[in-house]
């Protein structure tokens, strides 16, 4: 039922306000979260462009002037409409993703243009899924890395045909201008997420773990993020004065990093997970939280959008943590930056089932953590609820466990 898509949403919100009293400043964000599962405007919402994923760059759509959808996946109501079409072990973003643009209840592209990235098998089937259901589908096929000259260029060439794509779909075309305007306001957008950070930090207790990481993947549901930024800058203002106050300090808790498969809403299992078993959440490094992360490119002066394609393949890449790339340079540079500029006790690395490309990954976070002798802890599940207290009993034990480093590492400072 649509209903349950609405009371999914309502639940994840509730679970996250339960944990606090939410700044009047920071309610816009979850009415925006709340607003994107509403049953009655997903019917009347008719985007031009869906991005299917994180790898396509989001300023390539906003320099078409393009209404926007995002899908990530992360909802468990879709996951059980896509029963009839994936199989159940496939990995929840693809089941997700499918129900959300293969259902009986909404039809968010029926005038959409659908760009994604091939990285994986599984959104290969997806794609053929969707274009045998009479959706509009551009799909670039990424390399398999970055590092030399031809790789970058063929990335290069698949965001061109993006760009060509969008301007057949929408009519309108995607100029050097708008694209250096849009990369802009993204990196308006990644300062002000900058200075969020610092400030939720700062003011320790102001805002639940939890509750910031809502704020932020608030950005991927926004229509406008010109709103959404001033939004957000204001409730950077909010934190700074109450960190000038002293906020109360909490208690003192094993501070960790999230790394691996991104965590989206309304999938807030892990973040009230650690929550609940004393864990303080300090960031995460994932292939979304890097789209909000990467500086811009320095435009050049003259040149057309390939130009500017070429400026942001070379800054963007190398910090790019999708897994498709053969190893995930921009995952562990992330994290490695990460744990030099912020000091965590403990790294939960997240796999959702069937995302194996993050597995790959996990010996070499575990050796780029044990540099620091932070200690890594794995833990891979799904979208259902079914696990959650067998994760909280281990969730709890890594806590004790990063509790009892930190005392050991006080006897011996003393």
């Amino acid at each position: 039922m649509i209903e349950n898509l609405e009371a999914e949403a309502r639940g994840a919100l509730n679970r996250v306000m339960a944990l606090q009293e939410v700044p009047s400043e920071a309610k816009w964000f979850l009415n925006c979260l709340y607003r994107a599962f509403s049953p009655r405007l997903l019917a009347r919402e008719k985007p031009e462009i869906i991005l299917l994923g994180e790898d396509i760059p989001w300023e390539l759509t906003k320099a078409a002037g393009a209404r926007v959808r995002v899908v990530l996946g992360g909802s468990l109501e879709t996951t059980h409409w896509s029963d009839a079409m994936l199989p159940r072990d496939a990995d929840p973003i693809s089941r997700s993703a499918c129900g959300w643009l293969l259902n009986s209840h909404f039809n968010l592209a029926e005038n959409a243009l659908v760009l994604t990235a091939l990285t994986s098998d599984s959104r290969r089937k997806l794609t053929g899924l969707m274009r045998d259901n009479g959706i509009r589908v551009m799909a670039v096929d990424l390399p398999p890395t970055w590092d030399r000259p031809a790789w970058q260029a063929a990335w290069v060439d698949g965001m061109a045909q993006a760009a060509r794509a969008i301007e057949d779909h929408t009519g309108r075309t995607v100029t050097r201008r708008a694209l250096a305007d849009a990369i802009a306001q993204r990196e308006r957008v990644r300062v002000g997420v900058a200075a969020f950070k610092r400030a939720s930090l700062r003011a320790e207790g102001a805002l639940s773990p939890a509750l910031r990481q809502l704020v932020l993947e608030s950005f991927w549901y926004a229509s406008n993020a010109n709103e959404w930024l001033m939004r957000l800058n204001r409730l950077t203002a909010v934190l700074n004065a109450q960190a000038r106050r002293r906020a109360k300090p909490v208690e003192d808790r094993p501070r960790v990093l999230i790394a691996g498969s991104p965590v989206i809403f309304p999938n807030e299992k892990l973040p009230l997970l650690l929550e609940s078993a004393g864990l303080a959440l300090v960031d995460t490094v994932n292939a979304l939280s890097a789209q909000l992360e990467m500086p811009a490119p320095k435009l050049p002066r003259f040149g057309g959008v390939v130009g500017l394609l070429l400026q942001m393949a070379q800054s963007r890449l190398p910090q790019d943590a999708s897994g498709a790339w053969t190893i995930n340079r921009g995952l562990l540079d992330g994290l490695k930056r990460k744990l030099d500029s912020t000091g965590v006790d403990g790294v939960v690395y997240h796999v959702l089932k069937g995302q194996i490309e993050l597995d790959f990954e996990l010996p070499r976070v575990e050796a780029l953590c044990e540099q620091y002798g932070v200690p890594v802890f794995r833990l891979e599940t799904d979208y259902q609820q079914q696990d959650v207290e067998q994760l909280r009993i281990r969730m709890e034990a890594f806590a004790e466990m990063l509790r009892q480093q930190n005392l050991e590492g006080m006897r011996i400072a003393l």
